[in-house]
């Protein structure tokens, strides 16, 4: 049973798609999306909310910010994974989120999550275009103020999750 799921995992590990700039790297625990994943509908209602927070990481002192992404959905687990990735091309960041992997560990329900790490982007305004699934919507994500600020286009797509 846990063998197709291994496999799936594993062929959307080694078949994702790839920024031109490798400081966009995902964080730990968030997969990246292959291009087949993303074009099956979600279930009705189904989109995904975003939002920008500031951590402390390893030094003193020193915080990071991160994307946050969660779906609207209540799945079979609360550890599961949203699938996303970040794709920069000058001002524009790509965001896609194509589904979600489950992990069969924890027992609670809730959201799937990702998350993703700006810090080596640098301090501008960047247009969004952002992926559910098989719909579209645009936006933008400003990192020059603290904390950085999102807008989204169409919020039944993606929404600003406080």
């Amino acid at each position: 049973m846990r063998l197709p799921l291994l496999f799936a995992v594993s062929l959307a590990l080694f078949s994702c798609s790839k920024s031109d700039d490798p400081s966009l790297a995902p964080s730990a625990g968030t997969e990246l999306a292959t291009e087949d994943d993303c074009g099956a509908p979600g279930p009705s209602g189904y989109h995904v909310l975003l939002r920008t927070q500031q951590q402390a990481v390893q030094l003193p002192g020193t915080v990071e910010t991160f994307l946050f992404s969660k779906d609207n959905v209540f799945n079979t687990s609360g550890g599961d994974h949203l699938i996303a990735s970040l794709i920069r091309q000058g001002d524009l960041l790509s965001l896609r989120y194509c589904g979600v992997v489950h992990d069969g560990l924890t027992t609670d329900i809730g959201p799937a999550q990702s998350a993703i790490s700006l810090q080596d982007l640098p301090a501008q305004v960047y247009r969004l275009r952002i992926t559910v699934r098989n719909r579209h919507t645009t936006g933008t994500l400003d990192l020059t103020t603290t904390p950085a600020r999102l807008s989204i286009a169409d919020t039944t797509v993606a929404a600003v999750w406080r």
